[in-house]
């Protein structure tokens, strides 16, 4: 999963950092707010890849005595990175170009250039796009899309995902923005635009900051995760209970248990310690991503 996930990321760099140059090259030709707009968002779209990577790759050192459980949270502080500064920057800076175009207009210059690399843009864009989304399908089974980002803890999907899916809508509002301009010649439209694809940017920065946030101060596991859990324990023979079960998402390959449980009173050591390790082989054959379960037996 690792390595597919770094070939998404890969991939939708090479694919922004085309669109990027081309978006800045022709926007400087026709002078289009919208155009530029795009060109700033394809190249905040480029330094996220390159954030992504990074994570990627400190994310998978070995644990260490000062960090125990590893450096999987590194793709969540990145990806957070991503978010607020990329994102959140870029879309402050669209819409500064939209308002700066309202009070100094100029005419965009061969429009249709503009239209033509959009659509460019627009398949490549898609492109990386699907190939996101086929990651995600392979994962999310029957779950509805909706619910499987809400419980998804996998960053690099998550950030590609919505920024290709940001990237999409952008262009259509740029590519609407323009054929505006062109039947109408009201300079207004681009401008209107630039500050949409602001908006549209702010907005995601918003929502994934959101999500990365949480993964980052520490996310319980999923329900379905949890509920198997609990399933498990409870149905092994000689317990009684289960108190205080506690999971948190420590990365996308790494999620940490705890739990304790209320052994019958006539079992010894032994026979606790063997349902113990039952219990833990059961949930890592269902789940290897829950590689570290803690089982604290209790007293009723």
């Amino acid at each position: 999963m690792k390595k597919n996930t770094k070939q998404v990321v890969i991939f939708a760099f090479l694919a922004n950092l085309s669109i990027a140059i081309a978006k800045f090259t022709v926007s400087l030709a026709t002078h289009s707010s919208a155009l530029f707009s795009e060109a700033i968002h394809s190249l905040a779209d480029t330094g996220n890849q390159i954030l992504l990577l990074i994570g990627i790759k400190r994310s998978s050192k070995r644990e260490d005595y000062e960090h125990p459980f590893g450096y999987e949270k590194e793709q969540y502080f990145w990806s957070f990175l991503v978010a607020v500064l990329l994102f959140f920057l870029g879309g402050l800076y669209s819409l500064y170009e939209g308002i700066n175009k309202l009070n100094h207009p100029h005419i965009i210059e061969n429009p249709w250039i503009g239209i033509g690399v959009l659509l460019f843009a627009l398949l490549a864009e898609g492109g990386s796009f699907l190939k996101a989304k086929h990651e995600i399908d392979k994962t999310r089974g029957e779950k509805p899309i909706i619910e499987y980002f809400k419980d998804c803890f996998n960053a690099e999907l998550l950030v590609v995902f919505f920024e290709d899916s940001a990237a999409i809508i952008g262009i259509l509002i740029a590519i609407g923005s323009t054929l505006l301009y062109i039947f109408t010649k009201n300079i207004l439209f681009d401008s209107l635009g630039s500050i949409l694809i602001g908006m549209l940017l702010i907005a995601v920065s918003i929502g994934l900051g959101g999500k990365m946030k949480s993964l980052i101060i520490g996310k319980s596991a999923p329900p379905e995760m949890i509920d198997f859990i609990l399933k498990t324990i409870n149905s092994t023979e000689g317990i009684i209970k289960t108190n205080n079960l506690k999971t948190m998402i420590l990365g996308k390959d790494l999620i940490l248990a705890a739990a304790d449980i209320v052994f019958r009173k006539d079992m010894d050591v032994d026979e606790i310690d063997d349902k113990i390790k039952e219990i833990e082989r059961k949930i890592k054959e269902k789940y290897p991503q829950i590689k570290t379960i803690y089982i604290e037996p209790k007293e009723e």
